[in-house]
């Protein structure tokens, strides 16, 4: 096993948790809301995902992304 397959195992997971999971939901929460409900989880669902991003952004704190790097 060289080292693309270890990185493959290891991202695969996650890459269908977000094409089963998060996908469908961010699409329900782009399309209009007709009524108060469906916007409140609309706005619910848009600061998760923020939540999200954030977090993800969290887990490369200390990293070198510099262009100088790769």
């Amino acid at each position: 096993m060289n080292v693309l397959d270890a990185g493959v195992a290891y991202w695969r997971p996650r890459i269908i948790f977000i094409m089963e999971i998060v996908v469908p939901v961010a699409q329900k929460a782009v399309v209009a809301a007709s009524s108060p409900r469906e916007f409140i989880m609309r706005h619910l669902a848009l600061f998760a995902a923020a939540v999200l991003f954030v977090f993800v952004l969290s887990l490369t704190y200390g990293l070198d992304l510099s262009p100088g790097f790769f």
